[in-house]
């Protein structure tokens, strides 16, 4: 029988990136079905070298939050494929919400990397139903 009172403690320098995800983006999935059996939720730390974006994508199962600690950088919104594409500066201490569906790029327009927290209401990154309308990135070096 699962003890009702315990937790799960993970630090982030043991927990190995997510190379499969996203190439252009580091994600090391902390909280999720299989590193702590979450039942509902998935949370990654997201690094982000200078010069690098994301591929236009966006999540048919799950909305995101992410929380921005460090670095500067934009988030698009639309992606130009809407025609009602929205930009937004990002910088430490800006929360953004992405609803399910929104098309979605994250670029990294500063001199350091981003590092961010990222947040869905699933039990892993597989289960957001990420499909990208942009094919594969060139990986940077």
């Amino acid at each position: 029988m699962a003890k009702r009172h315990s937790a799960v403690v993970m630090y982030r320098d043991k927990v190995d990136a997510d190379k499969m995800y996203e190439v252009q983006l580091e994600h090391h999935f902390g909280i999720d079905k299989t590193t702590c059996n979450s039942e509902s939720l998935c949370m990654s730390f997201v690094r982000i070298p200078p010069g690098h974006k994301s591929r236009a994508h966006y999540h048919i199962n799950a909305e995101l939050g992410q929380y921005f600690i460090k670095g500067r950088g934009k988030y698009y919104i639309g992606c130009g494929v809407t025609g009602e594409e929205e930009v937004y500066d990002l910088f430490p201490g800006t929360f953004i919400h992405i609803p399910r569906g929104a098309i979605h790029v994250i670029e990294n327009t500063g001199d350091e990397d981003i590092e961010s927290i990222a947040a869905y209401p699933v039990t892993s990154g597989e289960e957001t139903g990420k499909f990208y309308t942009e094919g594969p990135l060139t990986p940077k070096k």
